[in-house]
């Protein structure tokens, strides 16, 4: 049995790591996750903005991850699910791995996220939901 549902692709279109002094006394560690939806494509897109302000290590992460999926004929509140609670849950060890392996390679300690419950966004992810329409 063949999934309706069909993780296609991971991409980090923006990443700024810097090793600098930070000046306020304020740790950060904030995700923005962002769905979109084109059911003429078959297709979402799961946005997450992350940034990370690290006091004790004197650095700072913004990121722009991306995760694409695709789907065939489903029903809608099994889709709305899946990319409300699975689809973050799928894309975040990426994100993970991205991080630790630039650290790593980067000549600086190698900085690795903690495992998230993320379902916590479920409320937000499907309020801030955009459904593209006759796009062309």
């Amino acid at each position: 049995m063949q999934s309706k549902l069909k993780f296609k692709n991971f991409v980090v279109p923006k990443f700024l790591f810097e090793k600098i002094e930070i000046e306020n006394n304020e740790e950060l560690f904030d995700i923005i996750p962002q769905a979109i939806l084109s059911y003429k494509k078959k297709q979402f897109h799961i946005n997450i903005d992350i940034e990370i302000i690290d006091i004790k290590n004197s650095f700072v992460i913004k990121m722009l991850a991306v995760g694409i999926f695709e789907f065939e004929k489903i029903e809608d509140n099994i889709l709305k699910s899946f990319i409300s609670v699975n689809g973050l849950a799928i894309i975040f060890p990426y994100i993970r791995a991205f991080i630790s392996s630039y650290t790593a390679l980067s000549g600086f300690d190698t900085i690795t996220l903690p495992t998230l419950n993320l379902t916590s966004f479920k409320d937000s992810i499907l309020e801030e939901l955009i459904i593209l329409e006759d796009e062309e």
